[in-house]
């Protein structure tokens, strides 16, 4: 497990490259709203991480299924509300730059798709 939990850490810091970066493209320089740009970065990087996940981490050589296809789309998608909650409430409440506060969220839905991930997704 210990393996699949840096695998999966190394997948998740380039699906957080994809994120922020399209997030901050977005953000940045086109000026959509940040948690639009942040529902799109999630979009790029959640595709990814499905892929090298599937093969990388976990080690599934089984082609695609699409029972763990949706099942890793509902831990993703439960990870996006609670990046997106995080984000209203560190930029809108506590008036956090949306490019720091989009970091925090991140970082902390890394453990929540890890554990749905391992014991859920590609059970």
């Amino acid at each position: 497990m210990l393996t699949q939990l840096i695998k999966f850490s190394t997948v998740g810091f380039l699906n957080t490259a994809i994120h922020y970066a399209v997030f901050f493209y977005l953000y940045s320089f086109l000026g959509v709203y940040h948690l639009l740009a942040s529902t799109a970065g999630f979009c790029f990087a959640v595709t990814n991480s499905y892929f090298v996940n599937k093969h990388w981490t976990f080690g599934y050589k089984n082609g695609y299924q699409s029972h763990q296809f949706y099942k890793f789309l509902i831990v993703n998608l439960i990870s996006l509300m609670i990046n997106l909650t995080g984000m209203l409430l560190l930029v809108d409440s506590f008036l956090l730059d949306p490019l720091l506060a989009q970091l925090v969220m991140i970082v902390i839905t890394l453990v929540v798709n890890f554990i749905g991930t391992k014991f859920w997704s590609f059970r």
